[in-house]
């Protein structure tokens, strides 16, 4: 949401507090004081109150006094509430009493927690520049590390509370702190980074969904190499993608420089989009070589990726070399096979994704072996071929296969299939053919 809107819901705020039990004691709190700040749009509003049991009473009070939309939903466990005022429906609050923690169970990540000062609250956060509080009675921010507002201006990364303490606690926050540090493209502080490592260990606690909803966040952030080579000095990779650590040494052919990982890298940082299915694709695209579409489904499915999102990067890794060879100038390729790949890719979006993932790989290879022009040609031919009715995607042939087997007088079977296979490969040469000719083309053909 806009900054704007925001300021109108604390002053809303502010003014249903005062001379009530509440006034000075509810604070907005972390991302949307950071962004503020920044001056970045804000994400989510939370708020904790501090007062015991203040997140779900506060709520309970807006509500009774009709201040809320359909009521309020209430997680008793975790002390939150979440409600939308009837003055902002669109907006989602979110209110918990500030908090402590203990951590019993060290092998889960699921802490006892209490009402605690706002001191004890904002030494369980995980960074200093998401423990940050604004009073929403006075606008005051409250900075209590006295670290948080110096480090959004200096760019550092750093724990409010000391590291070991922070990654023992919960190790998600190592996956986290990177995530942030490439977010803004920002300094890890050196104690703590050290801390990560090591606590790096911790992380075989955390479930695969935690896991993936940080690697999404990586991978689409503004930095992700820089996110990619966090996860690999710390050693986070190993708890992430551990597949791709044997591409940190492995050697390539003269087309490449440098080691697979430094190509994987180069292509990402090629990469002109945003998407997770490209970026995805980008990370997994050399990740065993000829093998690689085949260990896609094996990486991604234990992470929980939909099925529909899988099948999409299996595919942009599998024919991200289907151009190798044409060259830089298309010189070594006909219009057929280009018109084969349209087909393959079914739809035009598909196609020009792979487009993307190619023209990227082919500025990542060695300096001699780059092509700059292959896809830009690539696309210049595509739109010829719109224009003149001959590109084929979405193809269908104009004779099904009981067609074949009428006009062959064949049974069902293998050759039916050997048919219709020649009748593609002669589209591909010409699309454009009606079904007559396609069907006097078959009479004459023999297998």
């Amino acid at each position: 949401m806009k900054k704007e809107r925001y300021l109108q819901i604390k002053e809303f705020l502010r003014g249903l507090l005062i001379g009530t039990e509440w006034e000075g004691h509810v604070f907005t709190v972390g991302g949307c004081v950071r962004d503020e700040l920044m001056g970045h749009e804000i994400k989510d509003i939370d708020l904790c109150v501090s007062l015991p049991g203040g997140g779900v009473r506060f709520a309970k009070w807006l509500r009774d006094n009709r201040h809320t939309m359909k009521g309020v939903t209430v997680y008793p466990n975790y002390g939150t509430a979440m409600l939308h005022l009837k003055a902002f429906p669109d907006v989602e609050l979110e209110f918990v009493q500030t908090r402590k923690e203990k951590y019993i169970d060290h092998s889960c990540r699921n802490p006892e927690t209490a009402f605690g000062t706002i001191e004890e609250d904002c030494m369980r956060r995980d960074l200093t520049i998401n423990a940050l509080y604004n009073n929403v009675s006075t606008g005051e921010i409250v900075d209590i590390t006295g670290k948080g507002v110096e480090d959004i201006k200096n760019h550092v990364i750093r724990t409010p509370n000391e590291p070991d303490v922070i990654y023992d606690d919960d190790p998600l926050r190592i996956l986290r702190c990177i995530r942030f540090a490439s977010r803004f493209g920002w300094e890890i502080e050196q104690k703590t980074y050290d801390g990560m490592v090591r606590n790096v260990d911790r992380l075989s606690i955390i479930t695969k969904e935690r896991v993936k909803d940080e690697l999404d966040k990586m991978l689409t952030c503004q930095h992700p190499v820089m996110a990619m080579e966090l996860l690999r000095k710390t050693g986070a990779m190993h708890y992430v993608i551990p597949e791709l650590e044997k591409t940190y040494e492995m050697t390539q052919d003269k087309c490449h420089f440098g080691t697979v990982w430094e190509h994987t890298m180069a292509v990402m940082e090629h990469l002109k989009t945003d998407r997770l299915e490209l970026r995805m694709a980008a990370l997994l695209h050399n990740i065993g070589k000829s093998a690689s579409a085949d260990m896609v489904d094996g990486i991604l499915r234990p992470l929980h990726y939909s099925n529909d999102f899988i099948r999409e990067v299996e595919f942009l890794v599998k024919y991200h070399t289907t151009c190798k060879t044409w060259g830089n100038e298309c010189g070594h390729t006909k219009p057929k096979e280009l018109r084969k790949l349209q087909y393959e890719c079914g739809t035009e979006k598909r196609f020009r994704d792979l487009m993307l993932l190619i023209d990227a790989n082919n500025n990542a290879y060695a300096t001699d072996r780059c092509m700059p022009r292959q896809v830009e040609i690539i696309l210049q031919q595509t739109e010829q071929m719109k224009a003149e009715g001959s590109a084929m995607f979405g193809y269908k042939l104009p004779l099904t296969g009981k067609d074949v087997m009428e006009i062959k007088g064949i049974p069902p079977g293998p050759k039916v299939k050997e048919y219709l296979d020649y009748l593609l490969e002669q589209a591909f040469d010409n699309p454009r053919r009606d079904k007559e000719e396609v069907i006097e083309n078959l009479k004459a053909y023999r297998l």
